[in-house]
């Protein structure tokens, strides 16, 4: 899903948990270490934000909610919401392409609750020294 691929021509997301029964059990929270150290690269850091965000949010309505764009954007630092080329619409799509959300119709977005370990190929995308420290983890 790309950022230009977005509508969001409404107010407002439904955000509703993804259910993956392998990642939930073995993945990471995105507000982990593990999330920090080796994800944020590879997402970027708005993405892993906007991530912690919607966790946050679904620990306290765990069947989703819905999600107030302005409020949301402008909560995690990203401008106006509809302007051509904005953060937010780009930020969702990094979480789509990336795999820790996927668009459900054009109004619902499913988010993971839990990351996977990175993938071999993500792992050398990394720099030396985290390709180094992965194994460890």
């Amino acid at each position: 899903m790309r950022a230009r691929d977005l509508s969001f021509d409404a107010d407002h997301l439904l955000i509703r948990p993804w259910i993956d029964p392998v990642v939930d059990q073995i993945g990471h929270d995105p507000r982990s270490a593990y999330v920090e150290r080796f994800w944020l690269g590879i997402l970027g850091p708005s993405t892993t934000f906007l991530l912690r965000y919607l966790v946050d949010r679904l620990d306290a309505a765990p069947d989703g909610f819905d999600l107030d764009l302005v409020e949301c954007a402008t909560a995690l630092g990203l401008g106006r919401l509809r302007t051509p080329g904005s953060a937010f619409p780009r930020t969702v799509g990094r979480c789509c392409q990336f795999g820790a959300g996927r668009m459900v119709g054009s109004v619902t977005l499913e988010v993971r609750r839990r990351l996977p370990h990175l993938s071999l190929r993500q792992v050398n995308r990394l720099p030396q020294t985290l390709q180094l420290d992965h194994p460890r983890w």
